[in-house]
């Protein structure tokens, strides 16, 4: 799991259009604690959370001692791309025979999706997890494809899955079901009215996420 440690002003900076930066570094904290939950519940035999930000070293073990029992390594620094190429190169340098990553925007990613993309592997190259907004909120890998993290990439922007997918031809790829990030304060809001649905249904996901959410002054879901 990629992860920051939730200085105000550093992290969910697209959220501060409507929120405060106190008020985005909460909600942050909230998204992480639950991803995390997540994370401590698959079937993966490592869980590791990779982490940048000053002071993360320690205060991200403080943040998450108390949700599961998790590995720390420093981010390498660079693009997107350069520090997931860094993780997967590392790890399969250490012998790893797949490795999944998620980052802390889908805090209300069902468990399930991480476990189908390590039995996934057992048969695939690749597995890739498609976001509603262009990119992807889970890739991992059972054999090393340096080019699927290359600077021709458009980090950051609605072009990153099929520019994936496109390098991604030849190998043996699987796909995931479509789920969402939250960058956006639409996005926010959507994902405040799916926790409170499943509140109601008797299935809550991600509780820290939607007690952060309850009461911010967010717009329309979009």
């Amino acid at each position: 799991m990629f992860a920051r440690q939730p200085h105000a002003g550093k992290v969910k900076t697209r959220l501060q259009s409507v929120l405060s930066p106190e008020q985005a570094a909460n909600l942050y904290t909230a998204f992480l604690q639950d991803t995390a939950a997540t994370l401590a519940t698959c079937s993966a035999t490592t869980k590791v959370v990779v982490y940048t930000g000053e002071g993360a070293a320690d205060g991200l073990p403080r943040l998450l001692n108390s949700v599961g029992d998790f590995d720390y390594l420093p981010q390498v620094d660079g693009s997107l791309g350069a520090r997931l190429s860094g993780l997967f190169d590392d790890a399969f340098a250490a012998g790893s025979q797949s490795t999944v990553v998620i980052g802390t925007d889908s805090p209300s990613l069902p468990v399930d999706f991480l476990d189908q993309a390590f039995d996934l592997l057992r048969t695939h190259e690749i597995v890739v997890g498609p976001s509603t907004d262009g990119g992807y909120y889970l890739i991992g890998l059972s054999a090393w494809i340096p080019a699927l993290f290359s600077d021709d990439i458009e980090w950051g922007t609605g072009m990153v899955l099929k520019q994936t997918l496109a390098v991604a031809a030849g190998h043996r790829l699987a796909l995931l079901p479509v789920w969402y990030d939250v960058d956006q304060p639409g996005e926010a809001a959507f994902l405040r009215d799916h926790l409170q649905a499943q509140q109601q249904a008797g299935g809550l996901s991600a509780s820290r996420s939607l007690a952060a959410l309850e009461g911010l002054d967010l717009p329309p879901p979009s």
